[in-house]
């Protein structure tokens, strides 16, 4: 049956989509970036991982960018110190390989014996990625969140690949096309699926015929890592004269709720030193031409002289990935973006930091953060971790109040980590799921 997958009428469709979608793809400037990897070509991995015993990786870990990254990389940090297995690590992003790639001298450090190789995650195009899986060979795949392709699902079922999902969730784009393609998602199916919610678990039962369970969310391990750590040095280039109010990953839902409303935070404020953080690079262009349209005066901070104040009703646009550590750390108010209609971004990063986030009012993509409706869990808005404001001006009211509150990081972050405490785990148990999986295989 697993042979005939790609002769059926969905895969021969798709095939056809993908097909006709390559010269479209080759034009974006996000996709273009390692477009000969994404291909899978026959010297997709490196010469020594050549294969020697019909595998030339043991575990291929899919990750979607930048934050999933973050969560390879942590299960590659709970495996055995003394782990001898062949690592492949794959992402959709150019944020997601570096933040894989940056962390594999301290893995060789702490796992000596341990192989890990970054790639661009291969088009989902059915013959593409069946080349990959020729290429890697892995004895197992690992799906990390939300990373279903009905190509590499198929593939992986037709070369007898075992898969799993690991810190599983699921959206409705997912659900709606697991509901039209039941019997399709049935013969897909991954052998396991560790889901972070019970709502989540509740979904993948309905389209996926597998063992699924509920484990707990490897985002929380890495909040309680950062908890942790000292605060990051807040000593960017530039310097203000008034406390900073951050909008950080902020998204194309934002860019036309957010902007009209600064000008009431800058006549609150009038030293108000406003950054906003676009969550994708290529939307730094647009949020530019938006805030210059209502002249805000952006200023990129890849262009601001080092040392030099941000200039009064200044917008700084931060153009650079990987700071938002220090921005929190930098800020006094917070907004965290991706809420006005695109399900959220990762709000931890700023409670890891002290500071108690505002998101909109759309944050389905963090219902386990919302609240499992168990008293002796509460949310992170019970708990008082959280401002969740329903329309933009709300946004700026939230932040002026969280800017004018006298309570201290420290506070926050105590509060946090007692928060966390009940859900640790999540790395050292997938890890262990990995290799109890490829002992037994």
């Amino acid at each position: 049956m697993a042979a005939d997958l790609f002769s059926r009428p969905f895969f021969r469709a798709y095939r056809l989509l993908w097909k006709m979608a390559r010269p479209l793809l080759r034009r974006s400037s996000r996709l273009s970036d390692g477009w000969k990897e994404r291909l899978a070509p026959d010297d997709w991995l490196p010469p020594e991982y050549a294969s020697t015993d019909g595998h030339a990786v043991d575990l291929w870990l899919q990750a979607a960018s930048g934050g999933e990254a973050r969560l390879a990389v942590a299960v590659c940090e709970h495996l055995s110190p003394s782990s001898t297995l062949r690592v492949l690590i794959t992402t959709w992003t150019r944020q997601g390989r570096d933040v894989a790639e940056r962390a594999l001298d301290n893995l060789k450090q702490s796992h000596p014996a341990l192989r890990v190789v970054v790639r661009f995650a291969p088009f989902d195009d059915p013959d593409i990625v069946r080349r990959a899986l020729s290429v890697a060979s892995p004895r197992m795949v690992a799906l990390l969140e939300t990373e279903l392709w009905p190509g590499l699902l198929a593939a992986c079922r037709e070369k007898r690949i075992p898969v799993q999902v690991f810190n599983g969730r699921i959206n409705s784009s997912t659900a709606h096309f697991g509901r039209l393609f039941s019997s399709l998602m049935a013969e897909i199916s991954p052998v396991a699926v560790h889901a972070i919610s019970r709502y989540d678990e509740k979904a993948f039962r309905r389209i996926f015929p597998c063992a699924v369970d509920r484990m707990p969310n490897i985002k929380f391990d890495l909040a309680s890592r950062a908890l942790d750590a000292p605060l990051p040095a807040h000593n960017h280039c530039f310097s203000v004269s008034g406390p900073v109010f951050l909008f950080a990953s902020v998204r194309q839902c934002e860019e036309t709720r957010i902007p009209g409303q600064l000008a009431r935070l800058y006549k609150a404020v009038p030293n108000a030193a406003v950054v906003v953080v676009p969550r994708h690079l290529h939307r730094v262009a647009a949020w530019k031409s938006v805030l210059e349209d209502l002249a805000l005066m952006p200023v990129l901070v890849s262009e601001m002289p080092a040392g030099r104040c941000l200039p009064r009703r200044h917008v700084l646009v931060w153009d650079r990935f990987g700071d938002l550590p220090k921005l929190y750390a930098a800020a006094r108010a917070v907004f965290v973006g991706g809420s006005f209609g695109q399900g959220g971004q990762n709000f931890l990063e700023a409670l890891s930091a002290g500071r108690i986030p505002c998101i909109g009012p759309s944050a389905h993509n963090f219902l386990w953060a919302m609240g499992t409706g168990e008293p002796s869990m509460p949310s992170l808005e019970q708990a008082g971790l959280l401002r969740v404001a329903h329309h933009p001006k709300e946004v700026i009211d939230i932040m002026l109040e969280q800017a004018a509150s006298t309570r201290d990081r420290m506070s926050v972050r105590t509060r946090f980590r007692e928060w966390l405490a009940p859900r640790l785990g999540g790395a050292s148990s997938t890890a262990q799921n990995i290799e109890k999986a490829l002992s037994a295989d």
